[in-house]
Parts: structure tokens; sequence; C-alpha cells
């Protein structure tokens, strides 16, 4: 393989995938993961996959192929946090060579580097890419369809379409988006057409309405109903929620150094528009449309519902926008110089994403960010002391993602774990700012109030074990 750009780029970002998911290793189940992939994985691995249905308390309502896929691997290697990792690796690599194959196509091969290395600079693509997290597993078969639309690989479609149907409810959107998406490409005024563009998807749409269909009949439900532990984040919002939404909504797509991206496009766009020419009309325009459906679509129950407001339900919006960008600015007629520059602002702005820290009053997405990588090590440290002072964890009060078990976040046997916290009985709190279920009273209440015992801080991490004041 000659050396180039292209293909150092394509070694270096491997190598940092296989690097990374060593180095975090032993690095515990965080936030959503514990529930979308740990519980999942230790009710089949202990059940030894005798049912197909969650049981109520931890069913989310998605296919559960990533926790038994999880659970397979722990029968295979064994439960470990290690065998967590390592199970994560094929979808990063294909993820990362998805990326140079869409790249190839949009910008050409001399080119497609630097969108493998923006989509990987996203800092919600990083900070999942970290964690034993169903959306990584997401993202590639997002990358996987697309990449198959794209160089008419109907092989690559079934298989991508099958993956997002068995991984998430969002996934089963993204068959739909993607489906438009082709219709949009290759529709040539045939009345066949749509017919042929769905035969791909055919496969994957049969296991989501399978799923979707059995488990209505064996719960009585589909989605979310009223007595899961969710439900409040499913309440729908009127007129003025949709418009606090939409704010949120604006921010999370500017957010964690995205406005980086933003801020050249509109320049860019102008640009391609004064000098478009067929050849870059069409790929442009193809970039646009693929970002065009995502973000409405996508956006819609992050719109209407209550709580559906994390960073990485917006992930394929990332990847489309990255996209767009790198089109845009591979086909708009600038010189080199410029090109460089607009990208190299581009890429340092999407990795200062990783150090933007809010304050504690304001809630933030520590799993779409590498700022979390501290809190492992701090947590380590908490329980140590709280082992060495004999002090019980059953008898600390602290918030998500710390309460219960130890086992669903270590991948071990251990029951003991910390309790949901009460500051009106509790005598220790352990809190930490990568917790967002704290309220601002309470926050300031425990400052106020309540004594500090120990503090571990590092980077934008602190964790702290309070004590009620006699």
């Amino acid at each position: 393989m000659p050396l180039s750009p292209r293909n150092i780029a394509l070694g270096a970002l491997l190598l940092l995938a296989i690097t990374a998911t060593f180095l975090v290793r032993h690095h515990v189940f965080f936030w959503d993961t514990i529930q979308l992939g740990s519980k999942h994985a230790h009710w089949y691995f202990e059940n030894d996959f005798r049912y197909l249905l969650l049981p109520d308390e931890i069913d989310s309502g998605h296919p559960p192929a990533f926790g038994m896929y999880l659970a397979g691997v722990w029968k295979l290697f064994g439960k470990s946090l290690a065998a967590s990792h390592l199970a994560m690796l094929p979808f990063l690599l294909g993820l990362i060579v998805l990326l140079f194959r869409i790249g190839d196509y949009f910008g050409g091969r001399e080119n497609s580097w630097m969108l493998a290395l923006l989509a990987v600079a996203d800092p919600v693509l990083a900070g999942q890419a970290v964690l034993v997290s169903p959306d990584i597993a997401l993202a590639c078969f997002f990358l996987l369809v697309l990449y198959g639309i794209l160089a008419r690989q109907t092989g690559a479609q079934i298989l991508g379409a099958m993956g997002l149907a068995v991984i998430s409810t969002r996934g089963m959107m993204l068959m739909g988006i993607l489906y438009l998406f082709g219709l949009l490409l290759h529709w040539n005024k045939n009345w066949l057409t749509p017919v042929r563009q769905v035969l791909p998807y055919i496969p994957g749409g049969l296991l989501a309405l399978t799923f979707l269909a059995y488990h209505y009949q064996m719960k009585g439900w589909v989605g979310y109903h009223a007595e899961m532990p969710w439900a409040p984040s499913f309440e729908r919002v009127g007129l003025p929620g949709i418009f606090r939404n939409a704010v949120t909504l604006a921010w999370r797509l500017a957010d964690y150094g995205r406005v980086f991206i933003w801020l050249p496009l509109g320049w860019l766009a102008y640009r391609w528009w004064k000098s478009r020419t067929p050849d870059r009309d069409e790929k442009v325009q193809k970039a646009f449309w693929l970002l065009a459906l995502c973000l409405p679509l996508l956006s819609i129950t992050f719109l209407l519902y209550r709580g559906l407001h994390g960073h990485r339900y917006l992930l394929p919006i990332f990847l489309s926008l990255s996209i767009f960008f790198y089109t845009l600015l591979v086909h708009t007629p600038l010189t080199l110089r410029i090109r460089r520059l607009l990208f190299g602002a581009a890429l340092a702005g999407l990795l200062t994403g990783n150090l933007w820290i809010y304050p504690d009053t304001v809630s933030q997405g520590w799993d779409s960010t590498l700022a979390h990588l501290p809190y492992y090590r701090l947590r380590h440290e908490m329980l140590g002391y709280l082992a060495e002072q004999n002090i019980p964890l059953e008898s600390v009060g602290t918030a998500f993602p710390e309460i219960g078990p130890l086992k669903y976040k270590e991948a071990n046997d251990e029951q003991r774990g910390m309790k949901e916290k009460d500051l009106s009985t509790d005598s220790y709190i352990f809190y930490s700012n990568v917790m967002n279920d704290f309220r601002d009273d309470e926050i300031l209440s425990l400052r106020r109030e309540w004594r500090i015992v120990e503090q571990w801080k590092k980077g934008g991490v602190r964790v702290i074990l309070y004590q009620r004041m006699e």
C-alpha cells in the first residue's frame, strides 16, 4: 500500500482505535451504557439466553441485540470490562474504514482523510467511542448503509439495514431516512424505482416489524409505557415546550466545538453556489440531501418529548454535517491554502469541544465528550477511600450513574452499591459534577450545609464525599 496522506491517516486512525480501546479496557460502564449495555447483557448472560425479551424494569423498548451480542462476547471470553471494550473494536474499525470510503466518493481519494479526521474529532463520536456504547454500532451500520447506497452495493445496504433494525428504534427510523435518501439519489421518474429501492431494506424491515409485533403481543406496548422508569422523558410537550426544545436542539447542534463547523458553512455554500458545475453540483447536492433529511426527521422526538435530548441521539446528524462540510470544502473553488486553513480551524475547534465544561448547575452530556475520562480514576479513589474508612456503600447517597449494585458498572458479581440520594436522611453523599441529577438547590445545600470529607479533582472532573454536619 503506497504511502499517501489517505493511507497514512487510515493507518493512524485504525491504530488509534486499537490503542484507545486498550487504554480504556478497565473503564467501568458509564451513563446510559450501564442500562443499554451492562444490564441487558447481564440479563442474557445470567439466564443463558432463555428469554428474548427483557424484564420490564430494564426494557426501554429497543431491540435487545446489543445486549445479546455483549453477553455472547462474555460467554466466549469471560465477563469482564476488557472483554466488553474489546467487543466495540469491530464497530470502531468498521466506522473508520467506512468514513474513508464515503470520503472517497464525495471528495476523491486524495481528500478522504479530511472527512475521517473531522468525523473522529467530533467530541460526541469520540466520547461514545471510548464507551461500550450501542450508538457506536448504530453509527457503523448507518455509514454501512450510506456506503451501500453511494457505491450501489446491495449487500452493504442489506447488512447495514439489518444492523440498524436490531440495535434500537432510532435505528429503525434511520432505515426510513436512508431509504428516502437513496430514493432521491436514484429517482428516474419510473414508478418501479421506489420498489427497487426498498428491496435492500426488506430483511431489516421484517426484523423490525417482527420484533415490534412480538413485543406488543407479549407486553402490550411498543416504544414506552407509563410504568417504565424513563416514562417522564417520554411526556409530550406543548408549544412552549417545543420552543424550549428547539432552543436546546440549536445548542446541541453547536455544542462542543461544532460551532466551528457551522460558522464557515454558509460562506462555503455561497462560494460553491457562485461557481457550481455539474460534477460539483451532484456531489454537494447529495451531501446536502443527507443532512436535510437527517436533521428534521431525527429531531422530531427531540422536539416533541420532554427528556430525549442527549447528544448521542443526534450522532447521525453530526456525521451528516461533517460529510456536508467536507464535500463543500473540497468542491468549492478555493486555494489550497484557504482550504487547509478552514479545515485546520474546524478540526481544532472540534477538538476544543472536549474542554468545554459548564458550571455544575448546567447539565451537560458527559458521555458525549472525552472530558469525562478522568472520572474513572477519581471514582476508583473515592471507592477506595470509602473502603479504607469502613463506610458501607449502602449508607452513601448518590445520583445516576452510581446508584445500584457495582456489578452493573464493573462487570463483576458485586451486589453492594450506593443508594439514591436523600439529603434529608443521608449521612454521606457521593457527588460528582458528571452527575446531572443533583438539583440546583441540592448543590447549594451541599456547599453550605455539608462538610467535605475528601475530594479529588482532575481536568474538569470533580468527585466529592460530603458528610452531614452535626
